[in-house]
Formats: C-alpha cells, sequence, structure tokens
C-alpha cells in the first residue's frame, strides 16, 4: 500500500470538500425563482401549472413550494391568481440568471453546444462558490478581450 504524501490526503481533501456549507438559499428555491422569473419575463405571468410543466413536477408539489416561498417573502401569491416576485424574489432571480449566463457562457467558451451548456449549468450554478464564479467571470472577460490569446490556448496540444 503506497504511502500518503506529508500534508493533505486526498481523502481529507474529498472530506472537506463534502462538507455542507452554510447556503442563504437551496438549490429548489432556487429553481422555482429562476422558472417564476423566466415565465414573467417571457409570458407577462407565471401560474403554477407553467411552473409545474417546467420543472417538471407535480401541481400539488408546486402548492406546497410556492406557500413556502410566500412566507420567506419571495413571492406574492393569492390562490387562483397569478405569482408575483417580491423586492426580495426579484434580487434573488437577478442574481441567478446573472450566475446562470456567466456559466453558460463559460461552458459555450471551452466549446460545449448551447444544450450542453444550458444542461451542465443547472448542474453547477446552485453549488459553485461566488468566488469561483468571480474567477470565472474574469477568465471569459479576458478571454472575449483578447480572441487572440484564446485561440492560441485552444490550440496548445493536450499533455493529458
Amino acid at each position: 500500500m503506497p504511502k500518503t504524501p506529508p500534508g493533505k490526503s486526498q481523502l481529507a481533501k474529498l472530506a472537506r470538500a463534502h462538507k455542507p456549507t452554510p447556503r442563504a438559499q437551496t438549490p429548489r428555491n432556487e429553481d422555482y425563482i429562476e422558472v417564476i422569473y423566466e415565465l414573467i419575463h417571457e409570458k407577462g405571468y407565471a401560474k403554477p401549472v407553467d411552473i409545474a410543466k417546467n420543472l417538471h413536477v407535480t401541481p400539488p408539489t408546486v402548492t406546497g413550494m410556492l406557500n413556502k416561498l410566500r412566507e420567506e417573502q419571495f413571492i406574492v401569491h393569492e390562490k387562483y391568481g397569478g405569482i408575483v416576485l417580491t423586492e426580495k424574489g426579484s434580487s434573488m432571480a437577478n442574481g441567478i440568471r446573472q450566475r446562470h449566463g456567466l456559466l453558460v457562457n463559460f461552458l459555450r467558451l471551452l466549446g460545449a453546444d448551447e444544450k450542453r451548456a444550458q444542461k451542465d449549468t443547472e448542474g453547477l450554478e446552485h453549488y459553485i462558490d461566488s468566488r469561483t464564479l468571480e474567477l470565472l467571470a474574469r477568465l471569459v472577460e479576458y478571454a472575449s478581450k483578447n480572441p487572440q490569446w484564446w485561440n492560441q490556448f485552444q490550440k496548445q496540444p493536450e499533455s493529458v
């Protein structure tokens, strides 16, 4: 059995990476706010049936989450009425939208097609640290302002 070199072992690094970090919101809350925002943006309104369709959940599941989001003051929703984001909900939606856009742009920059970039972003966007997002934003901005650099980078042979 190989000896572990001094410093952090791979197992210790994995344990630290799997340690839950405090989050202001759950990924599910963010998914609902994101879909509500996009429905309002595209259709002018958001209804529970449309949320259920877009999140692939049942209408009763949506009703339960809407009650929770209303209690947490992210939305205003009257029974049988439309859904409106509060200032708090709009603020969250704007942050989610910026994060989503950055990750999609980053993945497209790497060569992912639109469908793959959108799908992979859904897996990444709720768990990536804000400091990592800032680094990705800097990279995306630098690559877009320096296409010659990015083209040269892409031509580098793979050493893996």
